[in-house]
Protein backbone atom coordinates (compact mmCIF):
# COMPACT_ATOMS: atom_id res chain seq x y z
CA UNK A 1 0.00 0.00 0.00
CA UNK A 2 1.34 3.39 -0.95
CA UNK A 3 1.93 5.90 1.80
CA UNK A 4 0.68 9.43 1.43
CA UNK A 5 0.62 12.71 3.28
CA UNK A 6 -2.53 13.35 5.29
CA UNK A 7 -3.88 16.83 5.72
CA UNK A 8 -6.02 18.09 8.62
CA UNK A 9 -9.24 17.20 6.81
CA UNK A 10 -8.05 13.61 6.28
CA UNK A 11 -7.20 13.31 9.97
CA UNK A 12 -10.63 14.66 10.89
CA UNK A 13 -12.36 12.10 8.67
CA UNK A 14 -10.34 9.26 10.19
CA UNK A 15 -11.14 10.41 13.72
CA UNK A 16 -14.84 10.74 12.83
CA UNK A 17 -14.82 7.17 11.48
CA UNK A 18 -13.20 5.96 14.70
CA UNK A 19 -15.89 7.71 16.75
CA UNK A 20 -18.65 6.11 14.68
CA UNK A 21 -17.05 2.68 15.10
CA UNK A 22 -16.79 3.17 18.87
CA UNK A 23 -20.45 4.20 18.98
CA UNK A 24 -21.45 1.12 16.98
CA UNK A 25 -19.63 -1.16 19.43
CA UNK A 26 -21.78 0.16 22.28
CA UNK A 27 -25.06 -0.09 20.38
CA UNK A 28 -28.11 -1.87 21.75
CA UNK A 29 -28.79 -4.51 19.09
CA UNK A 30 -32.46 -4.59 20.06
CA UNK A 31 -33.05 -1.00 18.95
CA UNK A 32 -33.84 -1.23 15.24
CA UNK A 33 -33.89 2.53 14.66
CA UNK A 34 -30.52 3.01 16.34
CA UNK A 35 -29.12 0.11 14.32
CA UNK A 36 -30.33 1.66 11.06
CA UNK A 37 -28.89 5.07 11.96
CA UNK A 38 -25.56 3.57 12.96
CA UNK A 39 -25.30 1.48 9.81
CA UNK A 40 -25.97 4.61 7.76
CA UNK A 41 -23.29 6.55 9.62
CA UNK A 42 -20.80 3.73 9.20
CA UNK A 43 -21.56 3.60 5.47
CA UNK A 44 -20.87 7.33 5.17
CA UNK A 45 -17.65 7.07 7.17
CA UNK A 46 -16.42 4.18 5.04
CA UNK A 47 -17.31 5.97 1.82
CA UNK A 48 -15.38 9.05 2.97
CA UNK A 49 -12.32 6.98 3.87
CA UNK A 50 -12.41 5.23 0.50
CA UNK A 51 -12.81 8.60 -1.24
CA UNK A 52 -9.77 9.87 0.64
CA UNK A 53 -7.74 6.90 -0.60
CA UNK A 54 -9.01 7.29 -4.15
CA UNK A 55 -7.96 10.95 -4.19
CA UNK A 56 -4.39 9.89 -3.41
CA UNK A 57 -4.25 7.40 -6.28
CA UNK A 58 -4.88 10.07 -8.91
Amino acid sequence: MARFQMNDHDRYRIEAARRELATAKELDMGDDEAMARTIGRLEVALAQLLEMLDEEER
